[in-house]
Parts: structure tokens; C-alpha cells; sequence
């Protein structure tokens, strides 16, 4: 059986489908287009953001219009998407498990050919989108922020469903109006590729985003009830922020990531977001003790980490300014607000050692990375990994790793009508955004059909709706799983246990492995820091697991 983590509590699971239900449980206030009360939807994801990196899962950045709705609204302790961007909004724009789903290409833009990997993948057409659903059903949809589903007409955003829309249309940019990529796309301003020099000369993404978005709602008539996505690129490397709000956190990270592992941890136990009695004292940093760098590595790693938090602080106040207009609009009350990050924290190194190059498609020698000029605009800079895993602790690993460090994320969800406030430990995850959306709305997945000229595939996902809203105390069978895959490596949870067979921090989600380590199996209900290797006291279960992994989520 499955047992709510931390708390060691038994309960049952059991499918939750996303059915045409209403969202209140009461089948009351659903009606068509003309007059529709159905609840608008926004949901906010940042992008890197570390599981305790917001103050209601254990941080010390202030953040206070989040912990407001958090506290308000149902905190999602066990919430998992993939262990890197792309992967994640494969399985929250078309609940699939993505390798099929993910159509990978190189980027072509105005007759040239850029080599990018991911920069040029392609959310497969064979999937409906849930933007496109929520048109279907009567949604108007806006979106502001980071698409990385593909930037072709047919993939875009504006293509895809939604009916107004301002997105960076790639993996990662700068987050001012510089260029430092090599190849040309990064903006779409309602599907019309933009040059830097469109793009205001005091241009900051998570500003921009935000103004875009509240400018998107404003248009809405109000016939129609509306969903908003903004996935801020905050705190994205490369780390920036406007020069008035640089200084913000100076010398609050001087003593470095290992105090701040252990403060954060204490501090998400009290919340309980984590379990009471889970200990550190088998954690196992993959980074050097705060105490064997140097004093120039101390400084620009503490330095790059006062920008990280001031790009959190800052996203929070700009969510402030999107519930407050809101508010002020009266439309708040009937408003489903849902938050998360994309995946586990980031833990690049990028720039944290003076004059070593970044990254092969950025134009280096236009870089300055020198400290003075951290978090400005011409720098490339990351808040290394021993930052990135103190808020991921006390999960294993960070961004990148099929650990619940890659891939557990902060959220919540706050909808005071029919959800009420406290902590949920059931599992559930990316795959199940869009059928517990479309639930919200009143409607559902057609499952595997002819749609819009083309054959699309089920989903895998399960609408959470039901459990959120007190109609339900599950959301899977214990018999259920969720599995990553990636690079020939991957893991699977079900129930109380996890598998994985990718080895340490390395690389290879992108590319097949030469050869493929045993699996691993850890209680995560007991062991949720993946510290304990049972498999060798439970070979059928590990074999039974594997074969689920191989039917459903390779």
C-alpha cells in the first residue's frame, strides 16, 4: 500500500479519470459559452526553481504573494515532473510519457539549418494539446513566457491553441534584450518571430511576461471564461536581474551552501512538506564542502546565489502584481491558480570560474563574466551545485538526474470555493495537468481519435481534481505508476516504491547509453533521499516494475 510521505499513513488509490465533471463537485454553475461561470485557470510555472526554493516549502526568500496562496490553497508535496525543461512540457501540454510524443530535429529559421538538438525538437502533432482541448471546450487561452515545443508554424503557440501569446520560443535565453545565441529565434510576439532589436531597449523577460499577461486578461470580455499560462524562464540561468534589485540579498549566502542545506531542511520538516524525522545524515553532496573553496570560488558562488534569490523575489512580487490586478477585477474568487516549477533546481557552473567558456552556441567572447558584472546583462551565470542541491536536499540530485532531487517540484494549488487549504503527499505529476484542467472545465481527453485531420494518442495522465477537492482521498491504485524515461535510462514509482537505473549526477538523458546499469530500488516513503539500494532483498518486484516500465513509459 501506498503510505503518504513522511507521515507514514496508510491510504487507498484509485483511478481518478478526467471525467466532464464539474469542478466544484456539485454540477452546479457549468454552463456553455454565452454567460459561462466556469472557473478561469492560471497556472504559473517557474523554470529551475528548487524544490524549497519559495518561503512555503522551506526558503528564506521572501516570497510572499506565493506563500499567501500557497498557505490558502492545497501544497502538493509529491508532485513530479521530468528531469529537464523540454521533457516537462511535453507532460504537461499533451500528458504523454514524451519519447514518442517529442519529434527531435534540428532548428531551421529563414532557410538556415542550425544544429541545436533540443533548440529544434517538435512537440508531435499525433498529440492534442491542452490549449487546443480548452479551446474546444469554450477557453480562451493566453500565454507569456517559455514555450520549447517548437518554433515552426504548425508548433508554435500561436498554432497550438492559444489565442494570444508572447513566448520565448526556445530552451534558454537571456533574460534581457542582448544577444549572446548564435542562431536567431528567441521571441514570438502572437506567432511573429522577433529580432533583439524589436524588443524594448529595457527589456527584462519576467517584467515583460508579466505585463503581457495582465494586458492578455484585461482583452477578455468576460463571456468566456479564460486559461493563462506563464512560464516565467526565472531563474533560469543565465542569472539576471534589473540593476535596482542586484544588491538585495548581499551576504545573506556567506556561509554557504552546507548551512543552508541544513536550514532549509529544518525549516520544510516544520512546514511539513517534508518528513519530521528525515535525517541528513546520509545525505551525500556531489559537490566539494563550502569549506574547501577558495575564497574568490566562495565569492563568486555566493554572489551568483544573492542573484538567484533576488530573480526568485522578483518573480514573486510580479505574481503579486497579476493576483492583484485580479483582485481588483473581481475575478479571483472564481480563478484556479495553479504554481509549480518545471523540475528539480538547476546546478550549472556556468560562470562560476573566471574566463572558462560556457556553452558551444553562445558567442563567448561577448561574455563578461567578471563578478562585477554578475546577474547583468552580457553575463552567463549559473549558482553551481551545491546551491542547486541545498534546495533540493533532502531529495538526491538536482536538474538533469531521474532522482526525486531532478525531478520532484514545488506546487500548489488555490481555488478557496471548492479547495481547501493544507498539504496533499498523494503522488501525482506533470502528466496529469491537462486531464485535471480539462476536468476544471467541464470536459475531457477524446482518447485516441481522428482529431482536427489528424490521429492523435490517449493520454497517460489522471486528473487530481477529485482528490483536491475533498471528493476523493486517492488519485492512483497502488497498482499505478508514473515512469520517466530518457537516454536508455529511466526509473519508475509505484506505490511506495521507485526504481532507477541512471547512475550518479552524468549526463546521457538525451543520448542512449552504451550500456545500461541494474536497477536500483528504494522505498521513497521511507527513503525519499534514494539513499538504501534494496533491490537485492526484492529481485521480483524489481522485475515486475521493470516490465511496467518497458510496457508504459519507454
Amino acid at each position: 500500500m501506498r503510505r503518504y510521505l513522511g507521515l507514514v499513513i496508510l491510504v487507498f488509490f484509485s483511478l481518478a479519470g478526467c471525467s466532464g465533471g464539474d469542478p466544484t463537485g456539485t454540477n452546479e454553475g457549468v454552463s456553455g459559452p454565452s454567460g459561462d461561470s466556469r472557473p478561469n485557470i492560471l497556472y504559473i510555472v517557474a523554470d529551475d526553481l528548487g524544490f524549497t526554493d519559495i518561503g512555503a516549502f522551506g526558503s528564506e526568500i521572501p516570497t510572499p504573494n506565493l506563500d499567501k496562496l500557497a498557505f490558502s490553497g492545497m501544497r502538493l508535496t509529491n508532485f513530479h515532473a521530468h528531469s529537464a525543461c523540454q521533457a516537462s512540457r511535453v507532460r504537461m501540454m499533451a500528458s504523454s510519457g514524451v519519447p514518442p510524443a517529442l519529434e527531435i530535429h534540428p532548428a531551421i529559421f529563414d532557410g538556415v539549418t542550425y544544429d541545436g538538438g533540443e533548440r529544434g525538437n517538435l512537440l508531435s502533432l499525433n498529440w492534442a494539446t491542452l490549449p487546443e482541448l480548452l479551446q474546444d471546450a469554450g477557453y480562451v487561452n493566453y500565454m507569456a513566457g517559455k514555450w520549447d515545443l517548437g518554433a515552426l508554424e504548425g508548433y508554435s503557440p500561436a498554432t497550438r491553441g492559444f489565442d494570444r501569446s508572447f513566448v520565448n520560443i526556445g530552451a534558454s535565453n537571456s533574460h534581457f534584450a542582448d544577444r549572446v545565441y548564435e542562431y536567431p529565434f528567441m521571441y514570438q510576439d502572437e506567432g511573429i518571430n522577433l529580432a533583439n532589436e524589436d524588443l524594448p531597449a529595457d527589456f527584462y523577460a519576467t517584467r515583460y511576461y508579466t505585463d503581457k499577461m495582465i494586458e492578455f486578461i484585461q482583452s477578455n470580455d468576460g463571456e468566456q471564461p479564460w486559461f493563462a499560462f506563464v512560464p516565467y524562464t526565472t531563474p533560469h540561468w543565465p542569472l539576471g536581474l534589473p540593476d535596482n534589485w542586484l544588491d538585495r540579498h548581499v551576504g545573506n549566502y556567506d556561509s554557504g551552501y552546507d548551512t543552508l542545506r541544513e536550514s532549509r531542511v529544518e525549516r520544510a520538516k516544520e512546514l511539513g512538506i517534508v518528513p519530521p524525522d528525515i535525517s541528513l545524515a546520509s545525505y551525500e553532496s556531489s559537490t566539494v564542502p563550502w569549506q574547501d573553496l577558495d575564497a574568490t570560488q566562495q565569492q563568486r558562488h555566493a554572489r551568483a546565489q544573492e542573484i538567484y534569490a533576488g530573480m526568485v523575489e522578483y518573480m514573486d512580487m510580479s505574481i503579486g502584481r497579476i493576483v492583484a490586478y485580479l483582485e481588483e477585477s473581481g475575478q479571483l474568487e472564481n480563478t484556479v491558480i495553479m504554481f509549480s516549477s518545471d523540475h528539480g533546481a538547476s546546478s550549472g557552473t556556468s560562470g562560476l570560474v573566471e574566463g572558462a567558456p560556457v556553452r558551444s552556441a553562445i558567442a563567448n567572447a561577448s561574455l563578461d563574466n567578471s563578478i562585477e558584472n554578475f546577474g547583468r546583462p552580457k553575463s552567463w551565470i549559473d549558482h553551481g551545485v551545491g546551491f542547486g542541491e541545498a534546495a533540493t536536499a533532502p531529495f538526491k540530485y538536482s536538474k538533469g538526474t531521474l532522482s526525486e532531487g531532478g525531478l520532484r517540484a514545488a506546487a500548489f494549488v488555490y481555488y478557496p470555493e471548492a479547495v481547501a487549504s493544507g498539504v496533499s503527499h498523494a503522488l501525482m505529476g506533470m502528466v496529469d495537468i491537462l486531464p485535471t484542467f480539462l476536468e476544471v472545465a467541464g470536459t475531457g481527453h477524446p482518447g485516441a481519435s481522428s482529431y482536427k485531420g489528424r490521429e492523435i494518442n490517449d493520454i497517460v495522465g489522471t486528473s487530481f481534481w477529485p482528490h483536491l477537492t475533498g471528493r476523493s482521498d486517492y488519485v492512483r491504485l497502488p497498482t499505478d505508476s508514473l515512469g520517466w524515461f530518457g537516454g536508455g535510462r529511466g526509473a519508475l514509482i509505484q506505490g511506495d516504491y521507485k526504481i532507477i537505473n541512471q547512475v550518479g549526477r552524468g549526463g546521457g538523458m538525451g543520448t542512449a547509453q552504451e550500456s545500461v546499469p541494474p536497477w536500483r530500488l528504494y522505498n521513497i516513503t521511507l527513503d525519499p533521499g534514494e539513499t538504501e539500494d534494496i533491490s537485492s532483498e526484492h529481485p521480483e518486484l524489481v522485475s515486475e516494475l521493470a516490465g511496467d516500465w518497458e510496457t508504459n513509459w519507454r
